[in-house]
């Protein structure tokens, strides 16, 4: 055989391999899709309801159900028993007979299974697809007429509103027992055209197709004494909730209303309780700004004046302003791993001891930053002096009500109105508990009167923040203040920053009070020759394990430096290396008081291990107190 041949065989059997694995995948692809796309659709659903002289009705539910795709084997009807005392003589029937009731799940079989107030109704029939069929479905109502001297009533949801597609067309037809004859007629939920056929019966035609989620209801009232019974138990809760219905539509307006109302005078009242107890005195002056401190005031007592707030960023001013004025200094330390030096701690070492120049906060910091020792690693204070900073908080709020800036302690009164603000959501929260429920019963907007007095109470806990109220001294201060922090914050504006180096170290402290010193670290970062300050030492890298590192001075034992100095014995090396360009003593600076800021407020990781029916209408005139809304209703489907 030629070779020629066998690559055509080759060939061959290479195209049948791929158009065989095409197939597959096709019918993989295609056949769950073809399964899911199965839908009904009723092209009519037709209710005879005929009341008995014994006070019963039965009701024949006729369902034309056109099926597309398939297959399907089974529907359901689930009948809502509430405003009846009992649903008996169930059928089932298609156009090729009547069922049989049967648990074996076999076509032509039915079963029905009671679960609370619903009759599940199944029954089952030869598989179909994309074809119609009719299926009928019968059941006697006991208890389910209402009875009053003005008339007796059939209420009844005919066509149920939990069903999966439309109802194109649908009748509805009442027959009652002569001699009663109908008086008074009504539909719901669905646009009817209602005609009386004669004296007994009534017809109800949809004037349009019926979407899911939508009921088809009727109600006829008919001469009072002619049927057997009498008013079944459940009417009169269902008489009582209809008087309240009646008024429901008035009471959701009117406490819609009153709703709105409160939603909008919540932030109002926030507003006004603030203006009232908490904004500060207009102050007597307010300057642009100031090129210098307007008074000796301590940085920490300046920031949190400022904004009303003392938290980690008044600590670390702290610290950098007792650095400034003596009593501590700083160096930086290389940590070492196998490659050399890597990443930064910070040390801090004592140079005077606390003493009556200190304010009450400053000398805490002092004391917890050291405690008994005369040095003491950043990484130490890590998940320790956290548990330190609410009583330094506390002294500093302390000190500025104790110098008259303050009416009350600023903590104090943000405390009180946090816990107003939180018993007064207690107390909402259970009134809303117990009263939405009752608001319920006449009501669909009873939740809606909570959201108002809601927003007030956040906004309460929100505007605590801003409760603390200046005193007229505290807010003239403080508006001396912001205008120092404005010019801080534009300071190279205002000032030739080659020819004013000195005022870098001095305002340092105030610029990290006001939250400021990355911004005030990048704008001295292009100045040129500026001295080291004397409390900082910055690391000055050289090769890991190399004769001078050995030479080169422990940490902790450079030469104090004098008040006010502007170097250290032993710093010449860092001076003249960092002169020319202040940007390396400043990244060394800012990661000082990030790291600071981090480590100070961190704490101990801790770990922990765990693991649709019926509802009611309105009433007819003449018909006397009633009411409650039809029975029946449920839902059905098919599969």
């Amino acid at each position: 055989m030629k070779p020629h041949t066998f690559a055509r065989k080759g060939m061959f059997k290479n195209t049948i391999r791929w158009s065989l694995i095409v197939v597959i995948l096709t019918l993989f692809i295609t056949l769950p899709a073809a399964a899911q796309n199965k839908s009904v659709l009723w092209e009519h659903f037709d209710v005879d309801i005929t009341v008995n002289k014994d006070g019963t009705f039965d009701v024949a539910e006729k369902q034309v159900i056109d099926f597309f795709g398939g297959p399907f084997h089974f529907g359901y009807r689930d009948i809502n028993t509430r405003n009846t005392e009992a649903i008996t003589d169930i059928q089932v029937a298609d156009e090729n007979g009547v069922y049989v009731e049967s648990d074996s799940e076999e076509p032509g079989t039915f079963l029905v299974e009671p679960e609370g107030d619903i009759l599940h109704v199944i029954w089952y029939f030869y598989e179909t697809t994309d074809m119609t069929h009719q299926f009928i479905v019968r059941y006697k109502v006991h208890g389910g007429l209402r009875y009053y001297d003005g008339g007796d009533q059939v209420w009844w949801k005919a066509v149920y509103a939990d069903r999966p597609a439309d109802v194109e067309e649908s009748v509805v037809t009442v027959k009652v027992p002569a001699p009663a004859v109908i008086e008074n007629m009504d539909a719901y939920y669905t646009q009817a055209k209602m005609e009386l056929l004669d004296k007994q019966t009534a017809r109800f035609t949809a004037e349009n197709y019926i979407p899911p989620g939508n009921p088809f209801e009727v109600r006829v009232q008919f001469t009072h004494g002619v049927v057997a019974g009498s008013a079944p138990s459940w009417q009169a809760a269902a008489d009582r909730k209809a008087g309240l219905d009646r008024w429901r539509n008035v009471f959701n307006v009117i406490l819609g209303m009153v709703a709105l109302m409160l939603t909008i005078l919540a932030p109002v009242g926030v507003y006004l309780l603030w203006y009232l107890s908490g904004r500060d005195p207009r102050p007597q002056i307010a300057p642009e700004y100031l090129p210098e401190p307007p008074s000796d005031m301590p940085p920490a007592l300046a920031g949190a004046l400022v904004d009303e707030k003392a938290d980690v960023k008044e600590v670390l001013a702290t610290i950098v302003d007792l650095a400034r004025r003596g009593y501590l200094r700083m160096e930086e330390l290389g940590k070492k791993d196998d490659s050399g030096y890597s990443n930064s701690d910070f040390l801090y070492i004592r140079e005077k001891t606390p003493d009556d120049a200190l304010l009450s906060y400053e000398a805490q910091v002092f004391r917890k930053l050291f405690g008994q020792k005369d040095e003491r690693k950043l990484s130490k204070l890590k998940n320790r002096f956290y548990k330190y900073i609410p009583d330094i908080v506390k002294l500093i709020y302390k000190e500025l009500t104790d110098q008259g800036y303050f009416v009350q302690n600023p903590k104090t009164v943000r405390g009180k109105w946090v816990a107003i603000a939180i018993v007064l959501g207690v107390l909402l929260g259970v009134f809303a508990c117990i009263s939405v429920p009752l608001f319920g019963a006449f009501t669909d907007v009873g939740i809606l009167l909570f959201v108002g007095p809601g927003i007030f109470v956040i906004g309460l806990l929100i505007m605590a923040r801003f409760m603390p109220r200046k005193t007229q001294q505290g807010a003239d201060e403080a508006a001396k203040w912001k205008a120092f922090k404005t010019y801080l914050a534009n300071i190279k504006q205002y000032v030739d920053l080659e020819k004013a180096t000195e005022l870098f170290e001095r305002y340092l402290p105030y610029a990290i009070a006001f939250g400021i010193d990355k911004e005030f670290l990048r704008t001295w970062e292009q100045v040129q020759n500026m001295p080291v300050p004397a409390w900082y030492t910055p690391h000055i890298p050289r090769p890991y394990n190399t004769a001078s590192a050995s030479g080169s001075r422990p940490p902790g034992h450079a030469s104090p430096a004098g008040h006010g100095a502007s170097s250290l014995p032993g710093l010449s090396d860092a001076s003249s290396s960092l002169s020319q360009s202040f940007a390396g003593m400043s990244e060394g600076l800012s990661s000082m008081l990030s790291s600071a800021s981090s480590t100070l407020t961190s704490h101990p990781t801790s770990s922990s291990s765990g693991g649709s029916g019926g509802w009611s209408g309105g009433g007819f005139s003449g018909g006397g107190g009633f009411g409650g809304g039809g029975g029946g209703g449920g839902g059905g489907g098919f599969g």
